[in-house]
């Protein structure tokens, strides 16, 4: 059996798309860091170019070897040696070229039977590393011949941590994760561009994972304290709802996270000088101190892309605390609901919204900010009041109790470093949260899912959504209930139907009515099919690149929840009866518009 020691650190790095070149450099600074004994360093690579396999590397295997007992943190030689990551590869069943022996046999031999050699020779050394999971998944055996395919994120994921749960045990395990983000949703997340089926990973299927990983490590006793993204956009609650009971801790970005904005070399050498001294291991780690210290690496490290335009955000949250979200979230959902129906408190609503802070082309929105916005119109209609000014509306009942559940959200997000000098020392949710640049300087730590219209049909966004925790834990007051009042009680009424006194309307000639009826037929059903609007395209262009090294959207966004079928409500309804479904396909009618169905028109 593998010795147990202090830590278990993994990288994967799901870099099967153009992201591939930069996360190179990414691994050489893990190399670069040097190593300690107490140390496990596993990296899995998965490159871009079709026909290469995913590698998997135990990081300075041959130093520690070489070294046995020993400590080497960053390798600061006089003279600089330029180091890679062949010799630490895991290798599978791959064999050298034929070799002839003494006795005139021709023999073959795989590359980690001829580095066990040379290291027993050199060094005396016992080289028995694991052998390598294999890579790919047998599709069908044709003959002699047969094909094969790489798997899908869930796959690949799970069985690189249940390779490292058996072959490097340890007391404590963190997981870094890098790759293309927008996890709420499954849009691009941990994006693999060489499956044959599902390219990216679900959150559900994430936080099924990591509570598997959980569980397996739970029963040696040991801890897993920290899983880490960087991939962008995925500090929000959903996320961390989903994930409460997998890591302790959760380091992320509410916004863009670039490829070598977070200092692994730095990150490694820290943990290898909080353990010391081979001799003496600290086998007390403050392990929040030391998650502490990372995150503000990350957060230094990131400056110099300010010199680039890019301003940048991340999160330290602590996992286990999220219960306590539960209810005032309630509260607050409750209090919104009720406020879509006050006049005065819905403008309030949507001017917040407006005002917020927001993420990946207006998809998410801080809680904590909006809460704030909201707020803040409350406090300036008290001071109008005070002042027996002219209000420009009144205190309803619905504004005071949202102004109350949002001061509950708010005093549960504050994060708890830097801590206010004179003041009590409090453990918070969120435990730093900080930013760089002006693109994100409102953000506090936390988004959630908040877009200006719902999505159209064929978007799966929705349905994935009604099965995550911070849906499925609550009863009829989720975040999901309120997006959906919001978007039916803020979407404009259509252009024939509003009131105009200037706009001539032929109400008298019956041909012009039928005429106008279907030039709005026609605009309207040129984005549906089979009488369901579909189109992503109906109100703005698709999503944008998927390859761009950011991980981010370039379209072009609307803050506009215009109606995209422009007939009046009740011929919509009338007349989209009309249209024949087909069999098997049900359409779901949500306050006089079409659902979201299953999202998939297979």
């Amino acid at each position: 059996m593998p010795e147990i020691k202090e830590w278990t650190l993994m990288f994967y790095f799901a870099s099967d798309n153009p992201l591939a070149i930069s996360v190179v450099s990414q691994l050489k600074a893990i190399k670069a860091a040097g190593f300690h004994p107490e140390a496990n360093v596993v990296t899995q690579f998965d490159p871009y170019t079709e026909g290469t396999p995913t590698h998997i590397f135990d990081v300075n295997l041959i130093n520690k070897l070489k070294h046995p007992g020993t400590a080497d943190f960053g390798f600061c030689e006089r003279v600089p040696v330029v180091r890679n990551l062949i010799e630490d590869k895991l290798w599978r069943d791959e064999r050298t070229r034929p070799v002839e022996t003494r006795v005139g046999e021709t023999v073959t031999e795989t590359p980690g039977e001829l580095v066990r050699t040379a290291l027993q020779r050199r060094f005396g050394a016992e080289y028995t590393p694991p052998r390598a999971p294999f890579g790919l998944n047998t599709i069908h055996t044709n003959g002699n011949s047969r094909q094969f395919e790489e798997p899908d994120p869930d796959v690949s994921l799970a069985e690189f941590l249940r390779f490292c749960a058996d072959n490097y045990p340890a007391k404590h395990y963190m997981l870094f994760m890098l790759g293309h983000g927008v996890v709420v949703g499954n849009d691009i997340f941990m994006l693999d561009e060489h499956t044959s089926s599902e390219n990216s990973l679900t959150l559900t299927d994430l936080a099924r994972i990591l509570k598997d990983f959980k569980s397996s490590i739970q029963l040696a006793g040991s801890s897993f304290e920290l899983v880490s993204f960087h991939s962008c956009s995925v500090s929000s609650l959903e996320v961390a709802f989903e994930l409460q009971d997998t890591a302790k801790y959760m380091l992320a970005s509410q916004g863009p996270a670039f490829v070598g904005s977070w200092p692994y070399r730095h990150i490694l050498i820290r943990i290898f000088n909080e353990l010391g001294d081979p001799a003496h291991v600290n086998r007390n780690i403050n392990i929040k101190e030391l998650l502490l210290n990372l995150h503000r690496y990350c957060l230094l490290n990131s400056a110099d892309f300010l010199l680039a335009g890019y301003s940048f955000q991340v999160t330290l949250c602590d996992l286990t605390k999220i219960p306590i979200l539960k209810e005032p979230i309630e509260n607050l959902v409750q209090a919104l609901l009720d406020g879509l129906q006050d006049l005065t408190s819905r403008d309030y609503i949507l001017l917040s919204h407006w005002k917020a802070q927001s993420f990946f082309n207006e998809m998410y929105t801080d809680l904590y900010d909006f809460c704030f916005c909201f707020n803040n119109k409350v406090i300036e209609l008290r001071e109008e009041i005070k002042a027996r000014r002219e209000p420009r509306g009144r205190l309803t009942p619905q504004l005071r109790a949202i102004e109350s559940a949002c001061e509950e959200v708010m005093d549960l997000l504050v994060k708890e470093n830097p801590k206010r000098a004179g003041h009590p020392s409090i453990d918070q949710i969120i435990i730093a949260a900080d930013q760089l640049g002006p693109a994100f300087q409102y953000s506090r730590g936390f988004s959630v899912y908040f877009p200006w219209a719902e999505p159209s049909a064929d978007n799966r966004i929705m349905n994935e959504y009604e099965h995550y925790r911070f849906n499925t834990d609550f009863d009829s007051t989720s975040w999901l209930t309120f997006l959906r009042a919001y978007f039916e009680q803020t979407m404009r009424d259509v252009s024939s139907t509003e009131p105009d006194h200037r706009r001539y309307l032929p109400l008298l000639d019956t041909a012009a009515i039928r005429e106008a009826n279907l030039d709005e037929d026609l605009a309207s059903l040129v984005y549906t099919s089979e009488g369901m609007l579909t189109s992503d395209f109906a109100l703005g262009p698709a999503k944008g690149d998927p390859t761009d090294k950011t991980g981010g959207d370039q379209g072009v966004v609307t803050i506009k929840n215009y109606p995209r079928d422009i007939r009046p409500r009740r011929a919509r309804r009338r007349q989209g009866s009309q249209f024949p479904m087909p069999e098997g396909f049900t359409v779901l009618e949500q306050n006089g518009q079409n659902g979201n169905g299953n999202g998939n028109h297979s």
